[in-house]
């Protein structure tokens, strides 16, 4: 099956249900015509037309200065047509997708956000995302408490609207790189950033590029940011807050970006947290090792690898809900229950297992 005649079915069962889809403009990662060719596509045909859709997208997750690294299948683009749903077509798509992704040695499959129908597949909670709420008052605010007043008198930063032939990319690129764990190439990087119309601005201070920010199509949120120096943070919202006119703006970061998180509390108006993924585990023993990896990446206080592997093998519950447990909000309240909870005698300020991807790397 052609690679058009399989956007053209989902372009039409998205459109059908949520108003005019097009999904080489929304994913320009997968489905560009340079990059059409990167997902796995399963489909369901009768008499030479499709019927149902299911694409995988391989993601390389790797951890910053070192060589760990694990695949993920990135599960997307689900698409049944109306008339035919009801046949288990949908059923017999995710067990093709999980074979060919034990075939192809993968170490989990992932779905973005938390849609509980994919429980019934296998898949759990997995990662916790901090979500902020950024308010103008709030942020200059803190910025008066933060910054000499001489340096509040006039904007520090200025924002540019940026394509994928800026000559900032490549800069931009290196920024993205200090991320703990990173999923995307040079050449995915601006693409990703791409995903559901969202518009990217370097960050300037000057002429001198020093970040970027990725904002939401309908201007409500940031999907991705990073600065040169953490410390200026608040002040960069404020920046671009009001230089863009937005009195708030959601935000969300993985727990493993602790300094981000460290200026964000300080600067919200206020902040929750929720479940980042969904994650059905091919590899456990390596899942795992690359989580415990990653915690040990920007928490000193982790517990060694061995006491994690040895927690668990001791909790008495399948391997899936132990993922969901160690990496989810689950572990927060479970330590609340004490002597009664699944993970009694860990220590007190024991927190999740990371997992967490922007926006711009699902699928």
């Amino acid at each position: 099956m052609e690679n058009q005649d399989i956007l053209d079915f989902a372009n039409m069962v998205f459109s059908m249900e949520y108003g005019s889809t097009d999904f080489e403009a929304l994913y320009p990662k997968a489905y560009s015509r340079e990059c059409c060719h990167i997902p796995v596509h399963h489909t369901i045909e009768e008499e030479g037309k499709i019927k149902a859709l299911l694409d995988v997208y391989p993601v390389t997750l790797k951890l910053n200065g070192s060589d760990r690294s694990i695949r993920a299948a990135y599960i997307g683009t689900v698409s049944v047509h109306p008339k035919y749903r009801g046949k288990g077509y949908f059923t017999e798509l995710m067990q093709r997708a999980e074979q060919d992704a034990v075939d192809n040695g993968f170490d989990l499959m992932l779905l973005d956000g938390n849609r509980h129908r994919y429980r019934y597949y296998g898949f759990e909670q997995a990662g916790v995302k901090c979500n902020f709420s950024m308010r103008i008052s709030n942020l200059w605010h803190r910025c008066r408490e933060l910054y000499p007043e001489k340096e509040l008198f006039a904007p520090r930063y200025s924002f540019e609207e940026i394509d994928g032939e800026s000559a900032y990319i490549p800069f931009l690129y290196t920024l993205y790189q200090r991320r703990a764990v990173t999923a995307r190439t040079r050449e995915q990087f601006f693409l990703c950033l791409k995903s559901g119309f969202a518009v990217t601005y370097a960050v300037l201070e000057g002429k001198r590029p020093v970040g970027y920010v990725n904002l939401s199509d309908d201007d409500k949120n940031i999907l991705e940011f990073e600065l040169e120096k953490s410390a200026y943070i608040p002040r960069m919202l404020c920046d671009f807050m009001d230089g863009m006119e937005l009195e708030e703006l959601g935000l969300s970061v993985g727990m493993d970006e602790t300094e981000k998180i460290h200026q964000l509390e300080g600067a919200s108006a206020y902040y929750s947290l929720s479940v980042s993924h969904q994650m059905k585990l091919l590899c456990p023993e390596r899942v795992l090792d690359f989580l415990v990896s990653w915690r040990k990446f920007y928490d000193t206080r982790v517990i060694n690898a061995d006491a994690v592997k040895k927690l668990w093998r001791e909790l008495k519950v399948p391997d899936m809900e132990k993922i969901s447990l160690l990496t989810t909000p689950r572990c927060f309240m479970e330590l609340q229950k004490g002597e009664n909870g699944l993970l009694k005698g860990i220590p007190s300020d024991w927190l999740p297992l990371p997992f967490f991807l922007p926006d711009g790397d699902a699928f």
